[in-house]
């Protein structure tokens, strides 16, 4: 997400594009490791999972958002929360889709939830994040 974030031949609306892109292939990447992880008996590294992730990409979202606003596509006087924001609701609308084929009109639609509820808190125009999701995929 680091080099994503800071890769200067992509604006921010495609730099957020290629974030939702990697996060689907880090999920069908480590399936296996988040199953293991998610284990009832593994809950003290679900713990530790649940704390170290939105710390590392918290930075490079908020990086992403503040650019977006400079370049006028994002409108949010509060880039750093809109992060957090977004962590919090990826992680709560994706919950329970970790086993989910992820070619399902389920987990698309979890997906679809996400990005309507992320382009209001970035106060852009209603599609603009899941049209451009669209066109890249």
């Amino acid at each position: 997400m680091e080099k994503i974030s800071k890769d200067y031949n992509l604006n921010a609306l495609d730099k957020l594009v290629k974030i939702f892109e990697f996060s689907v292939s880090f999920r069908n990447d480590t399936r296996g490791i988040m199953q293991y992880v998610n284990d009832e008996k593994n809950v003290h590294l679900q713990r530790k999972f649940e704390q170290r992730i939105p710390f590392e990409t918290v930075g490079p979202l908020a990086h992403i958002f503040k650019e977006g606003v400079d370049e006028g596509i994002f409108n949010t006087q509060y880039p750093d929360y809109a992060a957090k924001a977004f962590n919090g609701i990826s992680a709560m609308v994706l919950q329970g889709v970790d086993s989910a084929d992820h070619d399902s009109d389920e987990f698309k639609r979890r997906f679809m939830v996400i990005f309507d509820f992320i382009e209001r808190i970035l106060g852009t125009e209603n599609g603009v994040i899941s049209n451009a999701f669209m066109e890249d995929s």
